[in-house]
């Protein structure tokens, strides 16, 4: 069935040049259809009759004048936020087209992106893309193009949720490592998630290791969300549905953690335990000799801060800002085998949390 609303008298903020004197403008209404905008204009109530379209059914919202704007509002409160965090934490915004970049048409006509260039200029961070999610292959392929073009242009870092998929044959990490390599930002470069990898065969791995050898990227994985969502569609056997973390680490390509859910539908428990997050990836990918333990923490660390991009101001050394965790462990092993909680949390210095 086709749900059906009218929204009335607004002031719309187009994100154009002098848009923000919308209330100077006159007041137009929004007709949407099954969560798409369907028709924007002024008198809509009156004239959508005339012209032979049935109301019968149409919900009918008074907004009252109130503004209505376009799909970047977000990105300016996490601008804002992170400014006035600054002296707390570090946060690296990603310009991300969650609807896929070609994919995805605006109300204006504007792509997927058209919004995460748009997003850049702005000031985030990084560079997104969900190639996988992208109607067809063409589209992935344009996307990730444009994924690498973006982040010569605007100097920034790239991270892509990547084969975030079951199907063996989404491939796309490889044309992202391979663009990534030809334009020299290969180190600049994450791949977040590549679930596919997890299904894909040995013989296309041992072939696409040597390109991620020489593209220095760097990989993501979010062991949680991706044991909750991936395999859905198996009975059994049934895939475990991350990356192959051992096999990539052992290869010597970087990969870190991290959990890129909280408490939402993609993963209802996130909670940002980061001692967790490890002591799934230890048992899903099966690395647990003393050597794996013993050097297990560089997934939230060292491995990490390579993914950032924050190396060079990473580390407990002398001249480096000062920050640092204090975890209530005497070694390595004994903080990953007693899941350690933190005591303190110090930034330049400065103790925020015991």
């Amino acid at each position: 069935m086709t749900t059906r609303t009218l929204f009335t008298n607004a002031h719309i903020a187009t994100g154009q040049p002098g848009s923000t004197a919308a209330q100077t403008a006159p007041l137009r209404d929004i007709l949407v259809e099954d969560g798409r905008f369907a028709a924007i204009g002024e008198g809509l109530a009156a004239s959508l009759p005339t012209q032979g379209y049935d109301m019968t059914g149409v919900e009918t919202v008074d907004l009252g004048g109130k503004l209505v704007t376009p799909n970047l509002t977000s990105l300016k409160a996490l601008l804002e936020l992170k400014e006035e965090l600054k002296d707390t934490v570090t946060i690296q915004i990603v310009s991300f087209p969650q609807e896929g970049m070609y994919s995805y048409e605006g109300p204006n006509g504007e792509s997927g992106a058209d919004l995460v260039e748009e997003g850049l200029r702005m000031g985030a961070d990084c560079v997104g893309g969900i190639p996988h999610f992208e109607q067809c292959r063409e589209f992935g392929e344009r996307s990730m193009h444009t994924v690498v073009e973006l982040a010569s242009k605007y100097d920034k870092l790239i991270d892509v949720h990547c084969d975030e998929t079951d199907d063996p044959n989404s491939r796309y990490v490889e044309l992202l490592s391979a663009l990534a390599y030809r334009a020299g930002i290969g180190p600049r470069t994450t791949a977040s998630h590549t679930c596919s990898l997890g299904s894909a065969d040995n013989a296309y791995f041992f072939h696409l290791t040597k390109l991620l050898k020489a593209a220095h990227i760097n990989f993501a994985c979010a062991p949680t969300e991706n044991l909750y969502l991936q395999g859905r569609q198996d009975t059994f056997p049934k895939r475990r549905g991350i990356t192959r973390v051992k096999e990539l680490t052992d290869a010597g390509v970087n990969v870190s953690l991290g959990q890129d859910s909280m408490q939402d539908p993609w993963y209802p428990l996130g909670n940002g335990n980061m001692m967790i997050i490890l002591d799934y990836v230890l048992h899903v990918a099966q690395m647990m000799s003393f050597p794996e333990i013993d050097d297990a923490m560089k997934f939230l660390t060292v491995n990490g801060a390579t993914t950032l991009g924050m190396l060079d101001s990473y580390g407990v050394e002398v001249g480096k800002p000062a920050n640092f965790v204090v975890l209530d462990a005497d070694s390595v092993f004994n903080a990953v085998y007693e899941r350690c909680d933190v005591l303190r949390s110090v930034r330049d210095g400065q103790i925020l949390c015991l």
